[in-house]
């Protein structure tokens, strides 16, 4: 139907004599011969259609940033995800670090504590061991072999033979 309209127009340009195309300020019509009014036309025609070719191009263009933009927004917020799952990791090895560390203090705090128990122990074993090698020498028969036996088993405790 376009179509039709535009050639019906055309077919009218044609065939006038006058063609009135706009009015001035006074209202007075500004006329154009038929033949200068189709090269109007024609030229309207083709800056039209340069303007729909631009704003094709235009869209072409958008629909292209768009699309990068959305791939964009797509690439970031996988990183972004990644992101955030690291920083979980980093708090779980945080965590991780700061069980172990309370858990090797006090493996540590144990560890002194039963060297410290061991020392005593052995010092008051050594002195066990001085009284009764003292003892020794002034004991009677029947008790001599009691003495021999806690002496034997202070050495063993001590680790030696």
């Amino acid at each position: 139907m376009k179509m039709d309209m535009q050639k019906h127009v055309i077919d009218m340009l044609r065939s006038a004599k006058t063609v009135f195309v706009a009015q001035d300020k006074e209202g007075n019509g500004l006329a154009i011969d038929p033949h200068d009014a189709l090269g109007l036309v024609d030229s309207l025609q083709q800056q039209v259609k340069e303007l729909q070719e631009g704003n094709k191009a235009a869209c072409e263009s958008r629909e292209i940033a768009v699309k990068s933009m959305r791939e964009t927004c797509i690439t970031s917020n996988m990183h972004y995800a990644k992101v955030v799952e690291l920083v979980d990791q980093l708090a779980e090895r945080d965590r991780t670090i700061a069980w172990l560390s309370a858990d090797l203090d006090s493996s540590v705090s144990s560890q002194i504590d039963m060297t410290d128990k061991a020392y005593r122990y052995q010092k008051a074993l050594e002195e066990a061991k001085t009284a009764i090698q003292k003892n020794l020498a002034f004991a009677n028969g029947k008790d001599e072999q009691a003495l021999l036996s806690a002496f034997n088993h202070i050495n063993t405790a001590l680790g030696r033979e």
